[in-house]
């Protein structure tokens, strides 16, 4: 797994300029494509005061608590450890469930730093038989660039709260890339523990 790509995953996942969007456009987004819109609102507003953007700490800590509303960590950790979590002792699905988490938080947070000048707009949404399941569609435009497709597949959770669970650039899965990087290690060392150090350490850095 290259580190660009998780960086760009993650950047894309939750930067959503919001100017893009007059009062009446934004009020015809589709529930899911508010709370996307909605909680990138919060994160890109923070980060952008002197406050945040110059204390990589305190940035971190508010992210996380965004992150926590609009994406089902749970779900993408369990998801990205594919069959290996039947071999998990609970302790341990919780630890790797925290270091993930904490991963993502510092990987997106470091990513808004890097990313400046762009434009997001949303596609039509995908929805099938599932009234519980959509695809967020959205293309991400940059000066000199070429424009990136971007998907979210989102679910309902028991609450009846939309959460992110996944997101793909280009069709490339943010989790499965994961999945594929930890499945390796995971082969290598025969125990998820080697995947747990390997997390603490890069979240220590």
């Amino acid at each position: 797994m290259h580190n660009r790509r998780p960086l760009s995953l993650l950047f894309l996942l939750f930067c959503l300029v919001t100017t893009l969007y007059p009062l009446n456009a934004a009020a015809n987004l589709t529930p899911p494509q508010q709370i996307i819109q909605n909680s990138s609102d919060r994160i890109q507003q923070a980060l952008s005061q002197p406050i945040y953007h110059n204390d990589f700490a305190k940035a971190t800590q508010f992210v996380d608590g965004v992150v926590g509303d609009f994406v089902d960590m749970e779900r993408v950790a369990i998801l990205v450890l594919g069959r290996h979590i039947r071999q998990a002792t609970p302790a341990q699905r919780q630890q790797f469930i925290k270091e993930f988490r904490t991963l993502l938080v510092r990987t997106y947070t470091k990513a808004f730093q890097e990313y400046t000048d762009w434009q997001i707009t949303f596609a039509p949404q995908i929805s099938g038989e599932d009234p519980t399941r959509t695809i967020v569609r959205t293309i991400v435009n940059q000066p000199g660039q070429q424009p990136i497709n971007i998907n979210y597949r989102m679910m309902k959770d028991r609450s009846g709260e939309w959460k992110v669970f996944d997101i793909l650039i280009e069709g490339v899965s943010l989790v499965t890339n994961y999945r594929s990087t930890f499945n390796r290690e995971i082969t290598q060392t025969g125990s998820i523990d080697g995947v747990i150090k390997m997390l603490v350490d890069r979240n220590r850095r």
